[in-house]
């Protein structure tokens, strides 16, 4: 059995719960424990410059706007695996179920991040994208393999 009808069995409510679980626990830590917003450019700079668009051009704090935007964000993490997961199960003759294969990517590219991971690496926007993105090229590897092995048996 191969990592793709492993990922099938997985209920995607559970890989949902672990994906919000990872954003929530970042977010609170950002909410909570910043108090210098300035510090936020290199921990998390891609919410700084969001959250700084919306404080210069709505008057609002960037404790509101972590307000306003965390359900927006969840929500759209629960659509986007939906939407992109109808595409990838068009293909009739894959063991991949769309939605949870994008799940996994997003907890992938997510879950270096929340853990701190990208401080082994540095400041900046490409520390805290590189280890997500090398574990998804190493999932997509392995998912791959395991699809041409089910397409030639």
């Amino acid at each position: 059995m191969g990592i793709n009808t492993k990922i099938t069995k997985i209920p995607f409510l559970i890989l949902y719960l672990i994906l919000t679980g990872f954003i929530l626990f970042n977010w609170i830590r950002i909410i909570v424990f910043q108090e210098n917003f300035e510090i936020f450019r290199t921990e998390q700079p891609w919410d700084y410059y969001l959250s700084s668009f919306f404080v210069n051009n709505f008057g609002i704090t960037h404790q509101q706007y972590f307000i306003f935007a965390l359900p927006v964000i969840l929500i759209g993490l629960y659509i986007i695996p939906k939407i992109v997961g109808k595409f990838l199960n068009l293909d009739k003759n894959s063991n991949i179920k769309g939605d949870n294969h994008v799940a996994i990517i997003l907890i992938l590219l997510i879950a270096p991040v929340a853990l701190g991971i990208h401080k082994l690496l540095g400041p900046g926007w490409r520390n805290h994208l590189i280890p997500g993105i090398i574990l998804i090229i190493l999932f997509s590897i392995w998912s791959w393999i395991d699809e041409k092995r089910y397409k030639t048996s």
